[in-house]
């Protein structure tokens, strides 16, 4: 690929940041993945606001105010085959001691259960395991940091302004699974909706919405009140590499949670590390959650899938474990190679949120940009160059300006209209990121939506001129935000059937001819008919030969003809001079631009002479 480059200088109070205009001759660029060490670090300092939502880049969950979170954009998703995972080693690396900021201050542990079991959203501040306690960076009065360096290095238990604990100088975030969570149920606080008899919960997984975004709920995605129960499933989790230094130096990596009662059985959760293509790494590492303390209880709502209510104030155990690097056995050549988590799941084992140290992980995507035109796609409004805004492909359906949405924004940067009520500043959407043909690449970032072998752009209605799937015809020239420009495109995709659903996505193909047209027998002055049966029509265009098939011409409607643009052609009272005609069907399928129109073969019209005699009071027929 050959880019010509252009700088454009774009001043935001009170910095100069640089965007760029693109200017692409390509053969074809695939899904393809931009190497940390290509990123350009402009964009994401924090003084940087490059929607201009009032939220800087670094906390702004949606860049380009498109309705789709980073996270999606950042090449999170896992797009590859998985195989049969190695066999997995318990750990007996239990919590013994959690400190929560529920009323302030919460602690409870194994030796030592809170008679008062939180009922209210509220993050975790730190556990213990074996001897050593790990701070996780959420902040508070009850957090202290004596030398300043930003990372708290003491607990005050007692609020008396006196550190009494010593913890570990980490931080932790949850991760969010790339897995769409749709089945079981949700756990979460239930004074969330405010009500201390109720179970009303915020509206989030109605309309088949995922329950995802419960496992990275409060700062730093930690907040005790939620989890998800009754799973039996495999969640799969990007990240953006591991530290090799974190390997076996003792220090905690991985924590886990379960926040519900035990079933019958076992119940476990096994974890283990894949690289890019999807190879396992070294061993799994089992969780038995039978042989792991309780460390606490909390009070819940529960909700179906349709969020319906299941359970309301119920009270739920809590069990954590934590995971060092070394206990998955890896080489030396490994280490470094871990960027997919495989968490498997049992029926009974309930996820509260996945969390990792952040020295061991980097907990970030690599940034993408999937059609090469210099702009990464959390910054880029058409992230496959297929003249479709990816607002418009990610299927959120609220009306865009040049691409982006308009309205009030919160602290995470995601427009409040894409968010259920009471999840606002969390980071989430209330809706499915639209992926057309279930191929777990997302609408936005393919080409070919449907797989039907048609492009978004020709099915979209719009010119690509040298068929590569890109906007127009190479070279093309996109703007700072990754649009094409002076190419077409960007108008609302072809609808050709009205059936409110965008060819492109609509997965299509050649019309096929089940049953041809037959031969027909016609008595004269006599209605007759032929008909085809075909499939993947939107159109039929009947034609007709009177020189014994040298020569077609397309039928009209008139006095003699009826029905020439349906599969079935009326012929109204034919006379003698009809005698041989040939009739044909030409189909096409306006849903499936790349199609040709097919034609049928010709059937034959003979015309029959019907004779009526009377004589007296008998009639004689003769048919000649």
């Amino acid at each position: 690929m050959r880019l010509t480059t252009s700088f454009k200088i774009l001043v935001i109070t009170p910095i100069l940041f640089f965007l760029t205009e693109t200017t692409i001759t390509k053969e074809r660029v695939s899904y393809t993945e931009k190497p940390q060490s290509d990123i350009n670090t402009n964009f994401y300092q924090s003084v940087v606001d490059t929607d201009g939502d009032g939220i800087s880049d670094d906390i702004d969950e949606d860049d380009d105010n498109d309705g789709i979170p980073d996270l999606y954009e950042d090449g999170c998703e896992i797009n590859t085959a998985f195989g049969t995972p190695t066999s997995s080693l318990a750990t007996t690396n239990y919590v013994t001691s959690i400190y929560t900021n529920y009323g302030g201050f919460w602690n409870s542990s194994t030796s030592s259960i809170n008679p008062t079991p939180f009922d209210n959203v509220s993050e975790l501040l730190a556990f213990q395991v074996g001897s050593r306690t790990y701070a996780t960076g959420i902040g508070g009065s009850n957090m202290i940091d004596t030398n300043g360096n930003g990372l708290y290095d003491e607990m005050d238990t007692d609020g008396n302004g006196v550190g009494d604990v010593s913890v570990e100088e980490t931080s932790w975030t949850a991760l969010r699974p790339v897995t769409k969570i749709k089945s079981g149920i949700r756990l979460e606080g239930r004074a969330l909706d405010g009500s201390t008899a109720n179970a009303l919960g915020p509206q989030l997984t109605s309309g088949d919405i995922p329950f995802n975004p419960y496992l990275y709920e409060g700062e730093r995605g930690l907040d005790m009140g939620y989890a998800i129960a009754n799973i039996d499933n495999a969640w799969y989790f990007r990240l953006g590499g591991a530290s090799s230094a974190a390997y076996g130096d003792g220090e905690m990596d991985i924590l886990l949670t379960q926040g519900a009662q035990l079933g019958n059985g076992s119940n476990y959760n096994r974890l283990h590390l894949l690289d890019e293509d999807g190879n396992y790494l070294g061993n799994g590492v089992e969780i038995n959650w039978n042989n792991t303390p309780i460390v606490g209880n909390s009070l819940v709502d529960q909700y179906n899938a349709d969020d319906t209510v299941s359970g309301k104030n119920a009270k739920k155990n809590l069990r954590l474990a934590a995971v060092e690097l070394a206990e998955f056995g890896l080489t030396v050549a490994e280490r470094s190679k871990a960027v997919i988590f495989r968490l498997e799941i049992s029926a009974n084992a309930d996820p509260i949120f996945f969390v990792v140290n952040d020295k061991s992980f980097i907990t970030s995507c690599p940034q993408m940009d999937t059609d090469g035109d210099g702009v990464i796609n959390s910054l880029d409004l058409d992230s496959d160059n297929d003249g479709i805004y990816d607002g418009v492909e990610a299927g959120h359906g609220l009306a865009l300006s040049a691409g982006k949405l308009t309205g009030a924004v919160g602290t995470d940067g995601i427009v409040n209209a894409l968010q259920a009520v009471g999840q606002f500043d969390n980071g989430t959407v209330n809706y499915e990121i639209a992926d057309s043909d279930n191929d777990n690449i997302l609408d936005f970032l393919s080409t070919d939506s449907d797989a039907d072998g048609c492009n978004d752009v020709q099915e979209a209605g719009f010119l690509d001129g040298d068929f590569d799937g890109y906007l127009g015809v190479s070279p093309i020239t996109t703007d700072l935000w990754g649009v094409v420009i002076e190419q077409g495109g960007y108008t609302s995709p072809k609808d050709a059937d009205d059936n409110d659903i965008a060819d492109y996505k609509q997965s299509g193909s050649a019309p096929q001819i089940m049953v041809g047209p037959q031969n027909t027998i016609i008595f004269d002055g006599n209605v007759g008919e032929i008909s085809i049966s075909a499939l993947d029509t939107t159109e039929y265009q009947w034609q007709i030969s009177t020189d014994g098939g040298i020569n077609f011409s397309n039928i009209i409607t008139s006095e003699n003809y009826s029905g020439v643009n349906t599969s079935t052609l009326i012929i109204n009272k034919p006379n003698l001079e009809y005698d041989g005609f040939l009739y044909r069907v030409e189909l096409s399928n306006e849903t499936f631009t790349c199609s040709d129109d097919v034609t049928s073969e010709s059937a034959l019209l003979n015309i029959r002479v019907q004779t009526v005699i009377t004589n007296k009071k008998i009639t004689y027929r003769a048919i000649k």
